[in-house]
């Protein structure tokens, strides 16, 4: 299928509806350290503090947005660094406990997407910091120079997450890209993303069944079809596709070539020429545009030839355009007048398929209503304790792995972390000129198989490989292999018990050593015997140290630690006492509520569960093999709804 078109599908009023090429295109501000230290073994490192947290944005005329933002804006600030520079970057979470909108806990994990960071800091799916909490992640920044950005990647919410804001670029240079490129002013981030609107301004939300959402007004940095003055000269635009399901085919309204410099995982060997390229989710492409073949007083729109299987709209095939000034031309700095050719080799490009160990093949499709990614979901993954993967290379080995796409109906970007790849093929055929550098996520279209070759190189451990499509990877399109372990033995790098959260403000634990672990969106009820009054929501705020045993007059609370699937009957789960000496409580009745958006919350009924004094439970006997949450509903637990009494908490 072709994509559809349609008029709009914001709930706006005229006079609120943005309009191309009315507002200035923002540029993200640049975060600063906010100290720096020197390591035991010598070496400097910056700090960086980011609060995510939720801000009102002006995006459509005469109406306000609320969104989640990094730092409270959205884009979040951009972060500059220098290869070899090494930072911690302090994430606090200090967002409402739930969406306002959508009613789903909002505990974050933050990924640094292009990034070979170790397990424990690379954003792992069920590495959760909840409100009050913060996590201090480490980027030594080793790789060579490209563009990267950081986005919320938690468990089943990472596309309403992003979608509300969650989400900036992270530049990574060296002296080879900052010699031959151009720099400053000049090197202009474009984050490309789509909304929809309510009539209140509100962000709307239809993810079609999770086959994708595509919103009717194209943004970039957070602005709708933005205008940007430029010189008569070379800029070079570091253009990441951030719409949870869109894609784009780029072009210049004269038909005039751009030249692709830098892929994913940074320079191409060399240069490529083109008129328009398709553009997939979480992708990022370096473009340089020679605007000195334009008169002054001309505009040249970026705009979108779109690709199959999107949602076009009226003003979807524009994205923003460029007015040509007769500001004095700035020459200053390297790629001002001259178009390169030859750039950088690299590690994934320089790999020969005969340096290959084994060859993998996987399918990416939809079964029954759940995306699956070689035949696996992330629920599986969490079902084993973490240890179910999809390949399990050794640490430096180098393999092939044939992703296969066969449906018609979809199109999938998938994303693989910790590596950079090579694309070899696409249905047997040579890759398109642009992707033709190192690659981290890999565009599968509709019918298309593709061969990558890669290299597990810098860290054993565990790591994530999903569809960028966000509606498909939250339901369930996430899988995870293994480098150079056994996820059976224990792992000193272990993504989520490694380095855990800490309080705000407070000095984070040494690796590997507990610390409050946020709360999960599901929790139960332990029967105690005594009688019960309202209790206070056990993450509302950071909880104080832990009483022996419920104060007379209070339920225990349970959190369920494991339950983010379908329930089963004799399903075991675990789940950590908000009390102490609470273990030894024999039962629990789990209280379960379809929590649809747009509906309000309807309980369905309650389940009992008993327990072996050990934090570990066993759903009772009498549970339906069939639970009555639909996956769907289920991904949105933790929406704060009291439906029927203050006792009660969602599952």
């Amino acid at each position: 299928m072709t994509s559809v078109n349609a008029k709009s599908a914001s709930q706006l009023a005229s006079r609120n509806m943005p309009k191309p090429f009315q507002r200035t295109l923002p540029i993200p501000e640049v975060l600063r350290p906010s100290s720096t230290v020197v390591d035991p073994d010598g070496h400097k490192r910056h700090l960086y503090k980011i609060e995510q947290k939720a801000a009102l944005a002006n995006i459509v005329p005469g109406l306000s947005t609320p969104i989640l933002g990094y730092n409270g804006t959205f884009p979040g600030p951009t972060i500059k660094v220098n290869q070899g520079e090494r930072i911690t970057l302090e994430m606090d979470n200090v967002l409402p406990l739930f969406h306002p909108q959508w009613g789903y806990r909002l505990d974050t994990s933050t990924h640094l997407h292009g990034s070979a960071s170790l397990p424990q800091f690379d954003g792992y799916a069920n590495d959760l910091t909840g409100l009050g909490y913060c996590k201090d992640y480490e980027y030594p920044n080793f790789q060579p120079a490209r563009t990267l950005w950081y986005h919320d990647h938690a468990v089943h919410n990472t596309a309403q997450s992003v979608y509300s804001g969650l989400a900036a670029q992270y530049h990574l240079h060296d002296e080879v890209e900052g010699s031959i490129l151009p720099q400053g002013r000049f090197d202009v981030p474009l984050t490309v993303s789509d909304a929809m609107f309510a009539a209140n301004g509100s962000l709307g939300y239809n993810d079609n069944t999770h086959s994708g959402l595509w919103g009717d007004v194209i943004l970039v940095n957070g602005a709708p079809w933005p205008v940007m003055k430029v010189q008569r000269r070379i800029y070079r635009f570091r253009i990441l596709n951030a719409s949870i399901a869109r894609s784009y085919r780029f072009s210049l309204s004269t038909g005039d070539a751009m030249t692709i410099v830098a892929t994913d995982g940074g320079l191409m060997p060399a240069a490529q020429q083109v008129t328009n390229w398709r553009h997939g989710g979480a992708e990022r492409y370096e473009v340089l545009i020679d605007f000195s073949k334009y008169p002054v007083g001309k505009r040249v729109e970026l705009r979108n030839l779109s690709n199959k299987n999107n949602v076009d709209y009226d003003f979807t095939n524009r994205v923003m355009a460029f007015d040509v000034t007769d500001e004095p031309v700035d020459t200053s700095g390297p790629g001002a007048r001259v178009l390169p050719t030859l750039l950088a080799p690299s590690t994934a490009m320089s790999l020969k398929t005969s340096d290959s160990v084994k060859t993998r093949r996987m399918r990416v499709k939809r079964d029954l209503d759940v995306w699956t990614i070689g035949g696996m979901t992330w629920d599986e993954v969490v079902e084993s304790g973490y240890r179910k993967v999809l390949a399990n290379p050794d640490l430096d080995d180098v393999e092939i792995w044939e992703i296969e796409n066969s449906s018609g109906g979809w199109f999938h970007p998938v994303h693989i972390h910790l590596v950079d790849f090579q694309v070899l093929s696409r249905n047997g055929q040579a890759p398109f000129a642009h992707e033709r550098g190192p690659k981290d996520v890999v565009y599968v279209g509709e019918g298309e198989t593709v061969r990558l070759l890669m290299k597990f190189e810098h860290h054993r451990g565990r790591y994530m490989i999903h569809c960028h499509n966000l509606p498909h990877e939250d339901h369930d399109m996430m899988a995870q292999f293994s480098v150079g372990i056994d996820t059976n033995d224990p792992d000193p790098n272990h993504p989520v018990e490694a380095v855990k959260p800490h309080l705000i403000n407070q000095t984070a634990p040494a690796q590997g050593t507990e610390a409050p672990a946020p709360q999960t969106t599901e929790a139960a009820e332990v029967a105690t015997p005594v009688t019960t009054t309202p209790a206070t929501s056990p993450v509302a705020s950071p909880p104080a140290p832990a009483p022996a045993a419920a104060p007379v007059g209070q339920k225990d609370v349970v959190t369920i630690t494991s339950a983010r699937h379908r329930l089963r009957k004799d399903m075991t789960f675990s789940g950590t006492s908000r009390y102490a000496g609470s273990t030894a409580a024999t039962s629990a009745t789990i209280v379960l509520y379809d929590v649809t958006p747009g509906r309000a919350a309807a309980r369905l009924g309650t389940v009992k569960a008993n327990s072996s004094g050990t934090g570990r439970w066993r759903s009772s006997p009498d549970l339906p093999s069939r639970s009555p949450l639909s996956r769907p509903n289920q991904a949105q637990a933790g929406q704060q709804q009291r439906a029927s009494g203050p006792a009660e908490r969602v599952f």
